[in-house]
């Protein structure tokens, strides 16, 4: 028994690690789900099945991939930045002042997200969540 015990350690310890599913995020207008603009689904592309979803303040205006995450802005001035696996926050920013949403992703830089209220305000947001520098 117990060189079957030994065997079957040896073995399992040289498998390659399980690959891990491969997760979308999507907004999606859920029948019953009140407020659904305000909600982001973490959808595994393999089943099709919903494996986490998040609950924003107010509404979300774009999901964008970046490195480090899945960059969120919002209705209500904020940034967030979501792990793709859990859809855990890792930071939000509130970045703008009263009336003044995060609704247009510009781009990833070295230096961080640019990100706009239409063409009036711009950020640049450091991958840390911290604000470099905003043009009004």
């Amino acid at each position: 028994m117990k060189r079957w015990i030994l065997a079957l350690v040896v073995v399992f310890g040289f498998l390659p690690p399980a690959a891990e599913a491969e997760v979308v995020a999507l907004q999606l207008e859920r029948k019953g789900v009140k407020k659904p603009e305000q909600m982001v689904y973490g959808v595994d592309l393999a089943t099709g099945q919903v494996v986490w979803e998040h609950r924003f303040g107010e509404e979300v205006n774009f999901v964008e991939k970046v490195k480090g995450g899945l960059l969120v802005g919002c209705d209500d001035g904020t940034l967030s930045l979501v792990d793709p696996a859990t859809g855990s926050l890792r930071w939000t920013a509130k970045l703008g002042e009263k009336d003044e949403k995060v609704n247009t992703f510009r781009g990833e830089f070295a230096e961080g997200f640019l990100v706009s209220f239409h063409n009036e305000v711009l950020w640049l947001v450091s991958p840390k969540g911290e604000v470099v520098w905003v043009l009004r």
